[in-house]
């Protein structure tokens, strides 16, 4: 058994050259049919990428404004609402004042007729009083004079006389 060493230790030229055109020739293929459509298919999805980036960027700076934006008109709606609340306790308020003096007017009001009615009916229990007085005493001076024409003047008399007792009485 003769082993050839130098052939088994250097490789066979033309195996090496078809190898080497086979690798030339898939080479070729995939660069043509692969590499470069891979290549533009990395490229388009890259712009794609950054693109959506940009985009998503111009939105976060427009959601920023519009939050910004939507900030400031909250903060006009409360001052707004705070001053709407204010105008209506200031108008409750004074609703109230109002209502407070009508119902105060009404009441002196209402304690002044009561009043002049009180003084009215003290007139006229005075008025009848007086008129009482003078016919019983009209009464008294007949039956004790006897005389009826005696008691127009008698009447008079007493009359004035009432009425001198109320002026120095004060009533």
């Amino acid at each position: 058994m003769d082993i050839a060493v130098a052939e088994q230790l250097f490789p066979n030229w033309l195996t090496v050259v078809t190898q080497l055109c086979a690798t030339g020739v898939l080479l070729f293929f995939a660069t043509k049919f692969l590499w470069t459509p891979g290549r533009e298919m990395i490229a388009k999805r890259q712009d794609l990428m950054q693109k959506r980036l940009t985009d998503a960027e111009k939105m976060k700076e427009e959601a920023e404004g519009y939050r910004a934006k939507t900030e400031q008109e909250l903060k006009e709606v409360k001052a707004r609402a705070k001053d709407i609340v204010e105008v209506a306790r200031k108008e409750a308020s004074d609703e109230k004042e109002r209502i407070l003096e009508e119902a105060n007017r009404q009441a002196s009001a209402t304690l002044e007729k009561a009043n002049a009615t009180i003084e009215k009916e003290k007139a006229e229990l005075r008025k009848d009083l007086q008129k009482e007085i003078v016919d019983v005493a009209l009464a008294a001076s007949t039956k004790l004079m006897g005389k009826e024409e005696l008691a127009a003047q008698d009447q008079r008399a007493i009359e004035s006389f009432v009425k001198e007792i109320q002026n120095e009485s004060g009533r």
